[in-house]
């Protein structure tokens, strides 16, 4: 008896978590006012990011937004899960159209898509958003990452300076999100001083008018009734000994600002910053790259012809130097293949600086390469790269630059290379022997498939192939043709004839019906790929140099050339020079039509008429079978779509409300029916408890059973409150039979509760957590029969 007296006397001692204070009018205007300015200079520093009207739509209405609701929620007196509940349904709401505006139906209403990819974005979007050219607009989800930071950064920052004790600790939640926003920043933009100036500021005043809303709490809760005017008269001059230094504070604070500001404006840093974006390099993708052999005249220039374009030492004889390696054509350009090409020789890698060329045949060659003439990011190799080692104190960072592929051997560094950037390489060179094309048959490469072919060069093959038979003999004849008729000029020089650039359709055709047939490198090369191609070889295109001797050279701008590369059974890719011998140009010929030798194809022979039937055949398309105007149908799948986007929102907010409705249905369940009577009748009267504190009714902290009915203001939970006490403390058991009249009980004074009150009130008290957690007075009867 002793034993229950007193876990009684210590469950009636347990304390509830204090009730949710609102604060004064001054405190939430002030919160309000600096946590959104504070977020309006986070916006600013995100804005060269972005730079579109979508991302000022999203700052203005995600910023108010976050400080409208932890304002909201505290006035509504709810507790932290309330405020996480309630944010995470306005994110869900407007997440689709401020951060994902091209998956909203109506630029509103989300699409399951659009919340697929706020989801994703969520997690996925930062590193995304860190390894894309800036500024990024609202391309995809990219506008996720800024939606979270000004929405939760606001809800998080009014919700510390609002609901905790040491307020203060708000102005660390900007900083750190500036510091975030100029990290994620391009690096070669310039520090947004000004911006960092402006939230200093509005920091610092917002921590002084937080001491003097602290002190005037203070003076407020310590002061008689009648000492207004004495604490008035107290607070003067502590006003004026704040009013000093923060006035000196703000004066240091702009004058430095301004002063770094200037400075950076007039001379700024000439190295760029590092940011997140410099940590994270974005793959490689070829395809984004101009293509070198649209670039191959700018080698023979007047500057550039004779002047130095790469230093090689030691290379063997026979070896080529190659640059880049060609393979995908889309009518207008050459190019390495990309990502979105199915072709392997697209994919470039960061390797260690050493490969492992084990099984590979080849001589072992080691070259020292300098690069005076850079092509943009591509590294001249030779033969089956196995190592590089570069020279210069930056020799590590340009490791870490470097990529290779492994199908061509190509290699490049990512940002560009550098003139006078020196490397050693070492190789496999491949025994080199004469191969006659006429004998080679076609291998099994994987290479882009080329669909735009020129027909004056379809036409022009079929007239200089026509006698050869196989695919072999046919590529020779292209190429042989491609010699004999073709003469060299690149249509630089005073004493050059006219020779346009470029190797697209309509430049290709030309080459092949213009008489005298002119053109360099860059245009044969192109033209006898995709000759190749005709003939079913796999085939490629080589830009690099192709010296005539060995040891220590000098290549010269107008040693540059291009080649083709063909798959050959049994061989593998093999090289094949295109170019016509130099030679006297002959006078150009009128323009007249060129009689092109056409293939005679077989003759067919005739087709009989087929006997006339006497029976009718049956119609192809049966009267059921006619088109059906599906327009009505597409109307009833768009409402379904509509419908399904609206039910899955209304289904992801009404989750957790859902949740706390079944959980209170469960404990009411169990409560009733599990336990002994004594048991069973203290759970009985834990669920009244419960529902008056679901109903807002404020119950006395430490409370007996009787105080608290009469707080209930319910008769019959008088009733309940003595049979509760003697169930509690009667040493003899209350007979089973009770139970059922003391639930019966019950549920009338959770009726009577429910009827006094508004179906607002009623809504609330379903979805309240106040009853799931603990509260003055609602101590757990023995053994946890309440739960």
């Amino acid at each position: 008896m002793v034993s229950r007296a007193a876990a009684a006397a210590a469950r009636r001692r347990r304390r509830r978590r204090p009730p949710v204070v609102r604060p004064r009018a001054t405190v939430l205007v002030s919160a309000a006012v600096f946590t959104v300015l504070a977020w309006a200079a986070v916006a600013a520093a995100l804005w060269p990011i972005y730079q579109h009207p979508s991302f000022l739509l999203l700052a203005a209405v995600a910023v108010p937004l976050g400080v409208l609701l932890v304002v909201g929620v505290l006035l509504a007196r709810w507790r932290g899960e309330g405020v996480l509940l309630a944010a995470v349904a306005i994110f869900v709401i407007v997440g689709v159209p401020l951060a994902v505006p091209g998956r909203a139906l109506y630029g509103v209403l989300p699409e399951p898509q659009g919340l697929l990819e706020l989801v994703s974005g969520v997690v996925l979007g930062w590193r995304q958003l860190v390894t894309i050219e800036l500024p990024v607009a609202d391309y995809q989800a990219l506008l996720v990452p800024a939606l979270v930071l000004l929405y939760a950064g606001p809800v998080l920052t009014a919700s510390i300076a609002l609901r905790t004790r040491r307020p203060a600790l708000a102005a660390l939640v900007p900083l750190l999100a500036f510091a975030l926003a100029v990290a994620l920043g391009s690096e070669r933009a310039p520090l947004p001083a000004g911006t960092a100036v402006g939230l200093a500021v509005v920091l610092l005043l917002w921590l002084v008018v937080q001491g003097r809303h602290r002190r005037a709490d203070a003076v407020r809760s310590g002061a008689a009734p009648g000492s207004a005017g004495a604490a008035g008269a107290a607070a003067r001059p502590g006003r004026a000994a704040v009013a000093r230094p923060v006035v000196g504070a703000l004066v240091v604070l702009l004058a430095a600002g301004g002063i770094g500001a200037a400075a950076v404006a007039v001379a700024p840093p000439e190295q760029p910053r590092t940011v997140l974006r410099s940590l994270t390099e974005p793959p490689f993708d070829p395809r984004a790259l101009p293509s070198p052999l649209a670039a191959y005249r700018t080698a023979f220039l007047p500057a550039a012809v004779d002047a130095p374009a790469v230093l090689v030492a030691g290379l063997p004889s026979g070896a080529r130097l190659r640059v880049a390696t060609l393979d995908s054509y889309d009518g207008v350009v050459f190019a390495v293949g990309g990502e979105q090409v199915d072709a392997a020789s697209g994919r470039f890698e960061r390797i260690p600086t050493r490969r492992d060329v084990t099984g590979i045949a080849g001589d072992r060659i080691v070259v020292d390469v300098v690069v005076e003439q850079p092509i943009g990011p591509w590294l001249p190799t030779i033969g089956e790269f196995a190592a590089i080692g570069f020279a210069g104190d930056d020799a590590a960072d340009v490791r870490d630059r470097f990529v290779v592929n492994d199908v061509t051997g190509t290699a490049a560094l990512i940002g560009g290379v550098d003139a006078g950037r020196a490397y050693r390489l070492t190789a496999l060179q491949p025994e080199s022997a004469a191969v006659d094309p006429a004998e080679l048959a076609p291998g099994a490469a994987r290479v882009p498939a080329i669909t735009a072919v020129p027909d004056e060069l379809r036409t022009w093959f079929q007239s200089v192939a026509v006698e050869a038979e196989g695919p072999g003999p046919r590529l020779a004849a292209a190429i042989d043709a491609l010699q004999e008729q073709g003469y060299i000029s690149h249509g630089v020089g005073e004493d050059e004839p006219p020779s346009r650039s470029g190797h697209s359709l309509d430049r290709l055709a030309e080459l092949v019906t213009a008489r005298p047939m002119l053109g360099d490198a860059e245009q044969y090369a192109a033209a006898a790929a995709l000759l190749a191609r005709e003939a079913g070889f796999p085939s490629r295109v080589v830009l690099g140099y192709a010296p005539a001797g060995a040891g220590d050279l000098v290549l010269r701008g107008g040693d540059l050339t291009a080649w083709i590369e063909v798959d050959a059974e049994g061989i593998g890719w093999v090289p094949i020079d295109v170019m016509p011998p130099e030679r006297e140009i002959p006078p150009a010929e009128p323009d007249e039509p060129i009689p092109v030798t056409r293939p005679q194809n077989a003759v067919q022979p005739p087709l009989e008429d087929p006997p006339v039937r006497d029976d009718q055949a049956p119609p192809e398309i049966e009267p059921g079978e006619a088109p059906v105007d599906d327009s009505l149908l597409q109307l009833l799948l768009l409402i379904a779509r509509i419908a399904g986007a609206v039910l899955l929102v209304l289904g992801l907010l009404s989750a957790p409300f859902i949740g706390i409705v079944a959980a209170k249905a469960r404990r009411r369940r169990r409560r009733r029916r599990r336990g002994d009577p004594a048991r069973r009748i203290l759970a009985g009267w834990r669920e009244i408890t419960d529902s008056a504190v679901d109903r807002g009714i404020e119950l006395p902290a430490g409370g007996t059973r009787r105080e608290l009915a009469l707080a209930i203001g319910r008769p019959q939970a008088a009733v309940l409150a003595r049979v509760a006490d003697r169930a509690d403390y009667a040493p003899e058991e209350p007979p089973a039979a009770e139970v059922e009249q003391v639930w019966q009980a019950v549920d009338a004074v959770r009726a009577s509760l429910a009827v006094d009150g508004t179906r607002r009130e009623r809504w609330r008290a379903a979805v309240s957590t106040r009853s799931l957690r603990r509260y003055p007075g609602g101590a757990r009867p023995r053994g946890g029969a309440s739960r």
